[in-house]
């Protein structure tokens, strides 16, 4: 599972069912991002009425909302289609063990939350892309694409040093 999560300086992205922060610019670089690899985004209803108030809900923005359909349906989609989900409101506690691939754009600053990413949890990923660019609210953010790190299975050869991907050094 792939997701694009906003968090701030204390690993919160949520407080009462409300993202913390929205900003136009992280959203248009998000999309350009995506759209480049040509991946899908999946978001809830929520989410999906703050990008058509930016005027960003386009093609590749999936909305999984409707009669029936629950809050979190959109992480399954995204799943099962290899697309991204767009986390801002959802409780993705029971997906953490799921999830390979991050895209985090991190505020500096400290909000209110009562949703966080574990720090215990971005221990296991790798940054492979980094860099900082000022948002529409905020002069500072970064931009972090990250990997979990998979643990190799079975025997090593001595004196051998595998990276994550099992290159040999």
């Amino acid at each position: 599972m792939k997701i694009v999560i906003c968090i701030d300086e204390d690993l919160g992205y949520s407080f009462n069912k409300r993202r913390q922060s929205r900003d136009k610019k992280m959203r248009e670089h998000m999309l350009g991002v995506l759209r480049g690899e040509g991946a899908g985004l999946f978001v809830n209803a929520y989410s999906a009425k703050s990008l058509q108030s930016d005027g960003l809900l386009s093609g590749e923005v999936t909305v999984v909302s409707g009669p029936g359909v629950g809050e979190d349906e959109f992480l399954a989609a995204a799943e099962k289609e290899n697309g991204w989900a767009f986390v801002e409101n959802t409780d993705i506690t029971g997906y953490l063990d799921r999830i390979d691939e991050m895209i985090v754009y991190h505020w500096n600053r400290l909000y209110l939350s009562d949703l966080k990413l574990p720090a215990s949890f971005l221990k296991g990923f790798r940054t492979v892309t980094k860099e900082q660019f000022s948002g529409t609210s905020h002069d500072s953010m970064h931009y972090t694409r990250m990997v979990r790190i998979r643990r190799r299975t079975g025997r090593k050869n001595k004196g051998s040093r595998g990276t994550a991907n099992g290159e040999n050094r």
